[in-house]
């Protein structure tokens, strides 16, 4: 094994995706828009997290869904809600692992996401993203998304690394699976097994 590609949220990240569900009731949301990620292949938030829209696109089309004027502060407050925080011993972790591997990330995110985790974590780290991992892969900007294939082969080709010498983590099982069946080596993160739990024997 060669690299490590990870998956951001439920992986480094903490998520806390109610929040932000809790945010959008109490904004008076309706129901299509509180089923958040179940139906992220339809709608606003597939075309937001694949660069099809902008930011304000993005939050003009949901003012246009939902009929409610609320503020471009508002509306973020409770779109990065779910953003938790990243604990310091998974900082810890990519840091000795960064020294025998090149790491990379391949996460489905938006661009309001990515802002606010990239202070997120420089604040927490002391440190940039990019002082460990090789290259990050983002949804948005790369305008695919896990688990099509066409995301995990963008990653090998622009990487110039091998399925073979590759594992990758993720939270979502559909993800896991997808990266398998393309030759990638596969941990699945939940709850009992986390970045914590696997250490430094990777």
């Amino acid at each position: 094994m060669k690299n490590i590609l990870f998956d951001l949220g439920g992986v480094i990240l903490d998520l806390n995706v109610n929040a932000t569900l809790e945010g959008f009731l109490d904004m008076g949301f309706p129901k299509e828009l509180l089923e958040y990620p179940q139906n992220i292949y339809t709608d606003v938030f597939y075309l937001y997290e694949t660069g099809q829209i902008t930011t304000e696109v993005f939050r003009n089309t949901i003012r246009e869904i939902t009929k409610q004027n609320f503020s471009n502060e508002e509306f973020d407050a409770a779109w990065c809600g779910m953003l938790v925080g990243v604990p310091f011993r998974r900082i810890e972790i990519l840091k000795d692992l960064a020294e025998k591997y090149s790491l990379y990330m391949l996460s489905n995110t938006s661009p309001m996401h990515i802002e606010y985790f990239e202070k997120m974590f420089g604040q927490t780290a002391g440190f940039a993203l990019e002082d460990v991992f090789t290259k990050l892969y983002y949804s948005y900007e790369i305008g695919k998304h896990k688990p099509d294939a066409g995301a995990f082969i963008h990653v090998l080709e622009d990487a110039g690394i091998e399925a073979s010498e590759t594992l990758f983590l993720d939270d979502n099982i559909q993800n896991v699976k997808a990266a398998e069946e393309l030759g990638f080596q596969v941990i699945h993160i939940n709850e009992t097994r986390t970045m914590e739990s696997l250490g430094f024997g990777l």
